[in-house]
C-alpha cells in the first residue's frame, strides 16, 4: 500500500463502481458545450455503433448528446447540449 498526497490522489482517474466504464463516466461528466473525440481504440461493442451507447448514457443519466462518425476514420465526435 502506498500513502497519496492529495495532489496525486487527484490526478488518478477514478470509475465508480458498478455500471461505469471509463468511457461512461466521462461522458456523464461532461459539461454543457464540451467536446470530445471517441477514438476506435477505446470504444468496441460489437455490431453496435457509438450512438447506441450514448443514447443509453441520455437515458439513465438525463442528459443530451449529438454523436458523428468523423469522416477521417478516427472515431466518433460527441457533444453535450444539454
Amino acid at each position: 500500500m502506498k500513502q497519496l498526497t492529495k495532489e496525486e490522489a487527484a490526478n488518478i482517474k477514478v470509475v465508480p463502481a458498478g455500471r461505469g466504464s471509463l468511457l461512461r463516466h466521462q461522458l456523464i461528466t461532461m459539461k454543457v458545450g464540451e467536446i470530445a473525440l471517441v477514438e476506435k481504440k477505446d470504444f468496441n461493442w460489437k455490431g453496435k455503433p457509438l450512438s447506441t451507447f450514448v443514447k443509453r448514457v441520455e437515458k439513465t443519466a438525463k442528459m443530451k448528446f449529438t454523436c458523428g462518425k468523423a469522416l477521417d476514420g478516427s472515431g466518433w465526435v460527441v457533444t453535450r447540449v444539454g
